[in-house]
């Protein structure tokens, strides 16, 4: 069941965040005010460890078993998924629009590349894209509902069996995000 999961999380994080997400059109992205504090924004609400506790993949809920020891870390404008054994598997850039209701979430996958070789250089991976919505539930926990790569967004918290669609419930852990060697990743 183990080996079972990570199948059906690789394929709805490679589907969406493909190591093997061009940017949607978005109205208004959600920023830092000057005057605002930093824990004002969602953006800053996401920060931080969370673990996966639910989800449904595509209409087949995933079992405990399944979700156990996977979480992910969100750092500025990075999202970063890891297995049960502290590996990381799939890692993305992300835009919000908190002026829809719901918010939404755009994540384009961002390949981690090998070192490129003295002679070659690494080939530059097409990028893929998961358009979402993220709902709080309150501070130390919320919902993605996020469409893979090529599907339309989910306008409902929802993954129905036959949809492109995968649902997520996420909890706040202690602990910073796991450092990342990407300090800035440009979304435009």
């Amino acid at each position: 069941m183990f080996n079972r999961f990570y199948a059906v999380l690789a394929f709805g994080f490679s589907s969406a965040f493909a190591v093997p997400p061009a940017i949607a059109v978005e109205t208004k992205v959600e920023e830092a005010k000057v005057d605002e504090k930093p824990n004002e924004t969602l953006i800053e609400e996401l920060q931080g460890r969370w673990e996966i506790v639910a989800g449904v993949n595509q209409g087949r809920p995933l079992t405990e078993s399944e979700v156990e020891g996977t979480y992910v870390t969100i750092s500025v404008n990075r999202i970063v998924t890891y297995d049960r054994d502290n590996q990381q598997r799939f890692r993305a850039v992300f835009r919000i629009d908190s002026s829809t209701d719901p918010v939404q979430i755009t994540m384009t996958s961002v390949p981690k590349l090998a070192r490129p070789s003295q002679i070659d250089p690494p080939p530059r991976p097409d990028k893929a894209v998961a358009e979402g919505i993220v709902r709080f539930e309150n501070e130390h926990r919320w919902t993605l509902c996020y469409a893979l790569d090529g599907a339309d967004r989910p306008t409902k918290f929802k993954s129905p069996q036959g949809s492109k669609n995968m649902l997520l419930t996420l909890e706040r852990k202690p602990g910073d995000p796991v450092p990342d060697e990407i300090t800035t990743i440009e979304t435009n």
